[in-house]
């Protein structure tokens, strides 16, 4: 009879125990979630950033001095001759 009064206590405490572990397993997994989604939007603004970072050097290349816009006429006049290239090589 002891050793099944001491079963039951064992039974009772493990299912308590995995009720306690099932509430905090659903708990981690919401905040993983929400951290999945914060680093997702961290990732789409740093996307933006670098975007516009991009377009601002563009623009002070063209608004810059008269030697930074040589040079960046230069910069695109290699980039075009290279997508030329790439178009010839495509054609063949």
């Amino acid at each position: 009879m002891e050793q099944l009064d001491q079963l039951t206590s064992n039974v009772t405490t493990l299912i308590a125990r995995y009720e306690q572990l099932k509430a905090e397993n659903a708990m981690l997994r919401e905040a993983n979630q929400s951290q999945r989604a914060e680093i997702l939007r961290s990732h789409a603004d740093l996307e933006e950033l670098e975007k516009q970072y991009s377009r601002l050097r563009l623009a002070s290349a063209v608004t810059g001095t008269p030697d930074e816009r040589e040079a960046a006429k230069r910069r695109l006049t290699q980039l075009i001759a290279q997508i030329d290239h790439v178009l010839e090589i495509l054609k063949q």
